[in-house]
């Protein structure tokens, strides 16, 4: 009789589950489909905005350099392009960074250096935000790079789709079923100042972009284009990509106290996703 029960439990678990995607996979397909052609027919500009790249890390500098080689080899309009580096005081590559910006093969990019002692992921990145001048905040990690030529101009066309209204843009970032989650989400000048931060501060260290994508859903305004791919060489699959930046945000179980967390703030989330409609 228990088995039985179980059986059924599993079964409605994984209609649900099967319904939720089929779900989000329509809306998201079905608007991207809607905003791409309305765009056309009323003959829209394409805006270029101004993008800010906010980019905390901490004893990366050899990887800094993959990254902004792959920002300088796709970039559409450079100069546009402002990317803020947030370091820690006691960052032991503070001077390889330093002597990365000044690099003559990087002149063309508009790199600012932070140096801070904060505690958390989100509040590194809520910092950046908040020294940022870019009309779209797109936070990035220091171990990805940009695999789309002219991967900014393609943020221009998503974002010119949308009036003056909080919004963000998901990208191809290789996940299985991209409608469901980012790991990169991108939102407009108007998402952060609704709200006054990029990512919940509740955590240590992770879920910055699973509060972006819960609000996204709560609030419905978000837009996916599979046009912007990037590819991130994780530590978690590969295994010559582990650091000491990595295994610090692993230990004292942060993932796991982060993931509590999470369970705790939903009503938090319904109250913020209130304010971007």
């Amino acid at each position: 009789m228990k088995q039985s029960k179980s059986i059924i439990k599993s079964i409605i678990k994984d209609i649900i589950k099967g319904n939720r995607r089929l779900y989000w996979y329509l809306y998201t397909k079905l608007k991207y489909f809607f905003l791409t052609n309305i765009q056309f027919i009323l003959n829209k500009k394409i805006r270029l905005f101004k993008i800010s790249l906010l980019l905390p890390t901490r004893e990366r500098s050899k990887k800094i350099i993959r990254l902004l080689d792959s920002i300088n080899e796709s970039c559409f309009n450079i100069k546009r392009i402002e990317i803020l580096l947030l370091l820690d005081k006691d960052d032991k590559e503070l001077n390889e960074y330093e002597k990365i910006s000044q690099h003559k093969k990087y002149k063309k990019l508009n790199i600012k250096i932070f140096i801070q002692d904060l505690k958390t992921h989100s509040e590194r990145n809520n910092f950046l935000a908040n020294n940022s001048l870019g009309d779209i905040i797109f936070p990035i990690n220091d171990d990805i790079i940009f695999k789309t030529k002219n991967w900014d101009f393609e943020i221009d066309k998503e974002f010119s789709k949308i009036e003056n209204t909080p919004y963000c843009l998901w990208i191809n970032c290789g996940q299985k079923y991209n409608y469901l989650h980012c790991d990169f989400p991108i939102i407009n000048r108007e998402w952060f100042d609704r709200l006054s931060y990029v990512g919940s501060e509740f955590f240590k260290f992770w879920y910055l972009d699973t509060w972006i994508c819960d609000l996204s859903f709560r609030s419905k305004k978000f837009l996916i284009t599979e046009k912007i791919e990037v590819y991130q060489y994780s530590a978690h699959s590969i295994k010559e990509e582990v650091d000491n930046t990595h295994l610090k945000n692993l230990k004292n179980d942060i993932p796991q106290k982060d993931f509590i967390t999470w369970q705790n703030t939903k009503k938090y989330r319904i109250t913020d996703a209130k304010k971007l409609k």
